[in-house]
């Protein structure tokens, strides 16, 4: 074979190598676009999970932090929450429905946005991850310990018939319960027996023993020591500033004695001795604690429950309460009690309420 045939062979050398540099740079753009994806995607998907905790946590803290039922009419709260881990969150709170007098609970949405800022974005244009979840929750107040519409840990006096204790629900939704609840079950001091009613009928229910060694001190089960301390049933209003609207059934809490000034709705809680004047007439809806004794004179009506004698609890003794003549009703009521202790409670989840795939623009 002569040279210059040999040298036009080994010519095709040079195609043949930009051909495979040529297949492994396409290799290589391949493989580096198939890598920058999937870290494309794993940081995506990490983000969304960031952004999925950061919402979780936004609606944990919110939960954590409600103390006491929602408030406006209907109530609509935004809270955001800019220093979680790895982002922010924005919580809104809406009313679904309100209390209702067949005592079903008040039903909310909360929703909790996340936006999780914490993830490697690959260029300006790339938003931050975003995520909503959101639950159902309602709010349950908290349980009160009824034994009657009037319950005294000590012993009560009530003069002539013009009165009426009733343990008929006067909501006519809940169960009858005793119209008068004392130690002993002692009625000797109760002109006539025949005005009290409920279950049982024309007579006291027997609560226990007397006194602050007593076991009827036990039955009535109020944490009135964490009422005096403030950390149960927390007052919106304190004596001598006193509610001039009732519409929101307040707290209203008076540290000793009270003359009582006017009617009203919701809880009042008298540390001290109560008297009731019965001129002009007095009308309390909810729910009325008296650490002491009642006196009440004249014309005067409580539609819910009223607990006196309550200082036994903590050691001391109390005198008798005295519901001199006049027109009065003392009826249970349901329905007032439990719109007077709605705002005391919790907010719950619904179960199987949860949502993570709540829509959000």
């Amino acid at each position: 074979m002569s040279v210059s045939a040999r040298l036009n062979r080994r010519g095709g050398t040079l195609p043949l190598t930009i051909l495979v540099l040529s297949l492994m740079g396409v290799g290589v753009a391949i493989s580096y676009s198939r890598v920058s994806s999937e870290r494309r995607i794993t940081g995506d998907s990490r983000a969304q999970l960031g952004a999925f905790a950061v919402a979780q946590s936004g609606l944990n803290r919110f939960l954590a932090n409600i103390n006491g039922k929602p408030a406006g009419n209907p109530p609509d709260q935004n809270v955001t929450y800019n220093d979680l881990p790895g982002g922010s969150a924005t919580v809104n709170l809406r009313m679904l429905r309100e209390s209702t007098i067949t005592l079903l609970p008040a039903v909310y949405i909360i929703t909790s946005r996340g936006t999780y800022t914490g993830a490697k974005r690959y260029d300006g244009l790339t938003p931050p991850a975003e995520r909503t979840v959101a639950t159902y929750a309602h709010w349950v107040p908290t349980p009160f310990d009824l034994n009657g519409a009037f319950t005294s840990l000590g012993e009560v006096e009530i003069n002539g018939n013009s009165y009426t204790v009733s343990g008929y629900d006067r909501c006519g939704v809940a169960a009858a319960t005793a119209g008068l609840a004392v130690p002993d079950g002692d009625i000797s001091e109760i002109g006539s027996p025949e005005k009290i009613d409920g279950i049982p009928d024309n007579a006291a229910a027997n609560i226990g023993t007397p006194g602050p060694a007593g076991t009827a001190k036990d039955e009535v089960e109020i944490d009135w020591a964490a009422i005096l301390a403030g950390t149960a049933f927390p007052a919106d209003y304190v004596y001598p500033t006193w509610p001039a609207d009732f519409s929101s059934w307040p707290v209203t809490r008076v540290n000793g004695d009270l003359t009582l000034p006017t009617g009203g709705k919701g809880i009042l809680v008298v540390t001290g001795n109560l008297t009731w004047n019965g001129t002009p007439l007095k009308t309390w809806e909810g729910l009325i604690l008296v650490g002491g004794m009642i006196t009440s004179n004249g014309q005067g009506n409580i539609y819910g429950a009223l607990v006196t004698g309550l200082n036994v609890k903590i050691g001391t003794a109390v005198n008798l309460s005295d519901v001199g003549n006049g027109n009065k009703t003392y009826q249970y009521d349901s329905c007032a009690l439990a719109r007077a202790l709605g705002k005391i409670g919790s907010i719950q989840r619904v179960r199987n309420g949860w949502n993570d795939t709540w829509s959000s623009y």
